[in-house]
């Protein structure tokens, strides 16, 4: 078909690369090939399969916690244990515990929701609505703890 002879490589291109691979001549930029690296397949290979399996599960959850609540609150919650998280207003407690556990390598305890309606606002005459929100009160079995501020 003509629509694909477009994408063909001319047969004058090929011949050229052929016979400048025969006299040792250096290929151009576009006639060279790309360099692979095989350090990344040889680390996946040597990661073991139990790490291999809580990445899956840590990247299926990792919509589910947008970002870390800050605020005063949350602040003096972490103290005692709980930690705030945005998450989606879809999501579900037992899809936040499952997140949380995955993505932090911790036990929790108890999770509590709290979701607000987006208000409806008006600026002059234009009307609209904020959007609607959802937080995740997430509270940690004892000895287990998050590092939500590491590096600030």
């Amino acid at each position: 078909m003509a629509l694909f002879d477009r994408f063909k490589k001319p047969k004058a291109a090929t011949k050229s690369i052929q016979k400048a691979a025969v006299q040792g001549a250096p290929l151009s930029r576009k006639e060279q090939k790309p360099k692979t690296e095989a350090a990344p397949a040889k680390l996946a290979a040597e990661r073991s399969e139990e790490t291999k399996a809580a990445d899956i599960v840590s990247a299926r959850y990792a919509g589910i916690l947008l970002k870390p609540h800050v605020s005063e609150k949350a602040a003096m919650l972490a103290d005692q244990g709980v930690y705030v998280f945005d998450v989606p207003v879809s999501a579900n407690k037992v899809e936040i515990r499952k997140a949380v556990e995955s993505v932090y390598r911790v036990d929790v305890s108890i999770v509590r929701t709290q979701r607000g309606a987006g208000k409806r606002v008006a600026r002059g005459r234009i009307a609209g609505q904020r959007n609607a929100w959802k937080k995740a009160l997430v509270k940690l079995k004892k000895g287990h703890t998050i590092n939500l501020v590491e590096g600030v």
